[in-house]
Parts: C-alpha cells; structure tokens; sequence
C-alpha cells in the first residue's frame, strides 16, 4: 500500500513540475517570439547550452553523492 500512495505522490509532484516548466516557457516563448529571428537564434542557443550544462554539473554532483 505505501509502495502506490509513493508513486502517485511522485506523481503528482512529476505532473505540478511539468505544468510549472510548461508555464515557464509558455511565457518565455512570447518574449523569445517577439525578438528578430536572428535575436531569437542566439537566445535559444544559449538557454540551451545554459539548461545543458546546469545538468550535466548537477548530474555529477549527483554521482558524486552517490560514491561517498
């Protein structure tokens, strides 16, 4: 029994994240959306290269925790 209230609380907390990033670039879509295509290039370059690397420092930060 606590095994399933554990997986619909994950989620629940899964689906309340996605509505939050949902939201969050909903509303970065309409400000991107407004800049010159070239503007908007640059922009999305670099939150991309931003989210990737803010992953790959806190993966291994993660792993790091996982060995110790």
């Amino acid at each position: 029994m606590a095994v399933e209230v554990r997986v619909l609380e994950n989620f629940g907390q899964e689906a309340t994240l996605r509505k939050k990033w949902l939201k969050m670039w909903e509303t970065l879509g309409v400000r991107i959306l407004k800049l010159p295509k070239w503007m908007q290039d640059i922009v999305l370059e670099d939150v991309n290269t931003a989210i990737r690397n803010r992953i790959a420092t806190m993966e291994m930060i993660q792993n790091a925790n996982r060995k110790n």
